[in-house]
């Protein structure tokens, strides 16, 4: 077994796009992020789970910074764990959605079943807008209520169609990036 000992949890927080500039004062923004633990960062993407380097997703992720999200106090095979129930559960490749399926899902997961904290809420709170006009729902969102605190006919869990304008502006964000 492989002994980590006590490692930081490392969020590492990417810009998507140029608008980022403008949209991070009003806590928003279009972000990829990874979780770095043991020196190796791993993220999401259609590819399905990934491990690269810290600090070097693939373009066009532009790194913006890091956050230290706590420590992690076990071994590298409990990591692989993680990672691989992780991927039971639906992170495989072929399923990343923009919207419900993200890096930045996969981030929030990765971290709270490694160490129990959630990443930041501003970091997917574009994708959690977008989930409102969403096809399909598979993930709940990071700035979901807990666990028996939601509202009756919470139109989150309600699948919607995007319209042609939607989809139209979807297409061009996605071209952007």
């Amino acid at each position: 077994m492989a002994a980590l000992g006590s490692r930081d949890v490392i969020l590492h927080v990417y810009d998507l796009h140029d608008c980022n500039s403008w949209l991070r004062g009003v806590a928003l923004g279009v972000y990829h992020t990874g979780v770095e633990v043991g020196g190796k960062e791993y993220s999401f993407s259609e590819q399905g789970i990934v491990k690269c380097d810290p600090k070097r997703a693939p373009k066009p992720a532009v790194f913006r910074e890091s956050i230290v999200l706590g420590e992690h106090h076990g071994s590298a095979n409990e990591v692989s764990a993680v990672v691989r129930s992780l991927r039971d559960v639906g992170y495989e490749p072929g399923v990343y959605d923009l919207v419900n399926k993200n890096c930045n899902e996969f981030s929030n997961e990765f971290s709270i079943q490694l160490i129990g904290v959630p990443i930041p809420r501003w970091i997917n709170r574009l994708a959690n807008w977008g989930s409102l006009f969403s096809t399909s729902s598979n993930t709940p969102p990071i700035e979901a209520e807990p666990e028996g605190q939601e509202a009756d006919g919470d139109p989150r869990g309600k699948k919607k169609e995007l319209t042609p304008q939607q989809r139209a502006m979807l297409a061009k964000i996605g071209k952007k990036t």
